[in-house]
């Protein structure tokens, strides 16, 4: 008995301390170094707990634990570095590449505004959707690493017809896009660029999961105070396994972004806008097939028209 109790007190004590460390200790360590700044030293180690018992076996088994443990902590501190390092090669890439873009669209914009055969000046507004287009690919590197794009706010409100041609403009097929029914509404200035970009990541999203011959529409309306778009297709459709994995993206209930197929990467970029709009993001299926994408944008961004700025419109 008293030789049954030698080994079964130590073993059960070393299970309690191994199950400290795998559901308390290290997930908190764990998370300390990967919410940490740059240059936070690790987290003091915990002092070894006493097991009762003298066997050999034992003390090597406590040993062996404490060395996993070390071990983790390690690999996870490495991993942290990795990620930091690789989030900011991204956010440095697409500084760089908006630095570029910007300068190429400036001169675009200066030779279509000297040229005067239309046939040149077709393949200059050509060139200018390429690079819209490019500099919103930058964007979204800056976006998935957590960074700020470079400011391009608007002044006052702006029409959120104007938005979504904006958003047309910057995707590849946008002769494939009807914009049939948007009820009047304005934006504040300062979150058209997000909101754009959200919308185009969407459209683009809807063209390319659609025929080639079917279109892609987008509607707008007033849902009390807030104002909802929706950007419908009639494509092949998501299982609900996937819509449901898409959405958890969309509303920033979703994993690790480096964990992520980079062909869902937009689903990201669109979560990570919608986040800081404080928009509401979610894919339902269409009627018959396809998917709709609904924005709810909330009332803090939008304006709803007086009488005589409708009239004006008119």
């Amino acid at each position: 008995m008293f030789s049954a109790r030698s080994i079964t007190r130590p073993l059960g004590a070393l299970a309690d301390e191994a199950d400290a460390v795998a559901g308390t200790r290290l997930p908190e360590v764990v998370r300390h170094i990967q919410e940490a700044d740059p240059g936070t030293p690790l987290p003091a180690e915990p002092e070894a707990a006493e097991v009762p018992g003298t066997a050999r076996e034992i003390t090597r088994l406590v040993a062996a634990l404490r060395n996993v443990e070390r071990t983790a902590v390690g690999l996870a501190a490495e991993q942290a570095v990795l990620r930091r390092n690789s989030t900011e090669s991204l956010a440095s890439l697409g500084r760089r590449n908006q630095a570029l873009l910007g300068r190429q669209l400036g001169l675009i914009t200066t030779l279509e505004s000297q040229e005067l055969d239309p046939d040149a000046l077709a393949e200059l507004f050509e060139l200018d959707h390429l690079a819209t287009r490019m500099r919103r690919n930058a964007e979204s590197l800056l976006v998935l690493a957590g960074e700020e794009p470079p400011a391009r706010r608007r002044p006052g409100t702006v029409t959120v017809t104007e938005v979504v041609q904006s958003a047309v403009s910057e995707v590849e097929q946008y002769q494939r896009v009807a914009v049939t029914d948007i009820e009047p509404c304005r934006v504040r200035g300062h979150c058209v660029a997000e909101l754009s970009h959200l919308l185009a990541e969407l459209v683009e999203n809807a063209l390319m999961f659609s025929p080639p011959q079917q279109p892609v529409a987008v509607y707008g309306w007033r849902d009390g105070g807030e104002y909802c778009l929706a950007v419908v297709d009639r494509g092949i459709g998501m299982t609900a396994e996937r819509m449901s994995q898409a959405n958890a993206v969309l509303s920033g209930r979703a994993g690790s972004l480096l964990a992520a197929p980079t062909r869902f990467l937009g689903h990201h970029v669109v979560g990570a806008l919608a986040g800081r709009l404080g928009a509401h993001v979610e894919l339902r299926p269409t009627e018959g097939s396809g998917v709709t994408a609904y924005v709810a944008l909330p009332t803090a961004l939008v304006r709803q028209p007086d009488a005589s700025t409708t009239a004006a419109a008119t």
